[in-house]
């Protein structure tokens, strides 16, 4: 998901003056703000003000203050001059994964920078005031929203609100720069819904996206949630050039709906018929089901208009063919493939699989002639013959392609022990090809 890291800059521009203005930076005082956090405790434990929104509104100010004096105003892209007055610090230099990045060293945070730009790019928090501020405020807006039945704090609710927002995007982005895919999540979904709240009614589609496609990150694997936003970004016609449609195909796939999988890569596809990912998704989907694999085929053709030069198009339709028992067509795609791709190994394999396991059929035919008079069997058997002949040029040209592979090598010297009577070249290549995959295997 590359856009998130792209789009942290876009996040910077717009709301770092904004923040350095707001937030002085310096390092936090832990022990004040845990006091803090005390004091609302007790306020909330309190029976009267419990009940009062404003007890739980200014708790929700409270848990965002927290958070920008915990994390010193960081927003990724501010740059490392505007932190170097800020002391204590230590400088030093850290790689992570194999990026190097300039590191100034809190007492309660540490701070990335780009080695090239100086641009804050992530941070690590070491000791904190209390876990997960920002979802703390998110639960009492949600809390002050609930007891404020006469509206008496709508205005200030919806300012903080859209105000959060912005912040569990930040923090969002920050998480999923560090690989920590749950809990950016987390962020994402409750940044879109707190901005979607009907208080501020609002809503970013592209927080929404980044929701739903790392709900389908493979350590997730949360499909509901991917589907649940990523249909928010349709229904706001917001399609990213058609990867809403693949990635909601991914996540129906995971939930085993095929009907719902082939319904959004169709619709993807005929609204955003030049996106290769969908068509290719889509093409697995026919090649894979089993059912009326032809119907992919207009799919194939029009892949290929959109990308002539991409072999595996044609490579997909092929074994779309072979496995339709359709094999002039098969042969006639393996060959388009090695046109566009000369050096496509799989091509070179399958079309000498093609001969070779025509040449099978041959000679299983001719083994259940019980007549051994017959005279079909000697036009069997010269019909295996031409065909392991066939199969020979792909096999060797695959062998040259990858000469590690013990299968187009065994191939090849299968073929050349059965022809190594026929003179003493074909036995030469027979010891040839035995020797090289007897050295293979061991």
């Amino acid at each position: 998901m590359k856009r998130i890291l792209t789009f942290s800059a876009c996040v910077a521009m717009a709301f770092a003056a904004t923040a350095q203005q707001q937030i002085q930076i310096k390092v936090p005082n832990l022990e004040s703000l845990r006091k803090d956090v005390a004091k609302s405790d007790a306020d909330i434990a309190n029976p009267k003000k419990k009940e009062n929104p404003k007890t739980w509104t200014k708790r929700a100010e409270m848990f965002v203050s927290v958070y920008d004096k915990s994390t010193m105003g960081a927003v990724q892209g501010m740059h490392k001059a505007i932190f170097l007055a800020t002391l204590p610090h230590e400088q030093k230099t850290e790689t992570l994964a194999d990026a190097t990045y300039e590191v100034l060293a809190f007492p309660n945070i540490d701070l990335y920078f780009d080695s090239t730009t100086g641009a804050l790019t992530l941070w690590k928090e070491k000791e904190s005031a209390v876990d997960q501020p920002l979802s703390q405020a998110y639960a009492a807006y949600m809390q002050a929203i609930e007891l404020d039945a006469k509206g008496s704090q709508s205005k200030k609710m919806k300012e903080g609100l859209a105000m959060l927002a912005t912040k569990l995007r930040i923090e969002g982005l920050n998480a999923y720069t560090q690989a920590d895919y749950k809990f950016a999540q987390q962020c994402f979904i409750k940044s879109v819904d707190a901005l979607n709240h009907p208080l501020v009614g609002r809503l970013d589609t592209l927080i929404a996206y980044y929701a739903g496609v790392v709900s389908l990150n493979e350590s997730l694997n949360d499909y509901n949630n991917a589907i649940r936003y990523l249909t928010i970004c349709l229904n706001n016609s917001y399609f990213d050039d058609g990867s809403v449609y693949s990635s909601l195909a991914r996540a129906y796939k995971g939930l085993d709906d095929s009907i719902k999988q082939e319904q959004m890569l169709t619709e993807g596809f005929v609204r955003f018929p030049q996106n290769q990912a969908i068509l290719i998704e889509l093409i697995n989907l026919y090649l894979n089901s089993g059912e009326d694999a032809t119907k992919v085929i207009p799919y194939l053709k029009k892949a290929q208009e959109n990308e002539p030069t991409n072999a595996t198009l044609y490579f997909a339709e092929a074994t779309l063919y072979e496995k339709l028992k359709m094999m002039d067509d098969a042969e006639r795609m393996y060959r388009k493939t090695l046109e566009v791709d000369p050096n496509s190994y799989n091509a070179y394999y399958n079309l000498g699989a093609l001969y070779y396991n025509k040449a099978v059929e041959f000679v299983k035919e001719s083994g259940e002639i019980k007549d051994w008079r017959s005279p079909r069997i000697k036009e069997l058997e010269a019909l295996a013959n031409t065909e392991f002949k066939r199969s020979l040029e792909p096999f060797l040209k695959a062998h040259e392609l990858q000469p590690n592979d013990k299968f187009a090598l065994e191939n090849v010297k299968n073929i050349y022990f059965r022809f190594r009577e026929e003179s003493p070249e074909m036995m030469n290549k027979y010891n040839e090809y035995n020797d090289k995959f007897t050295k293979l295997q061991q």
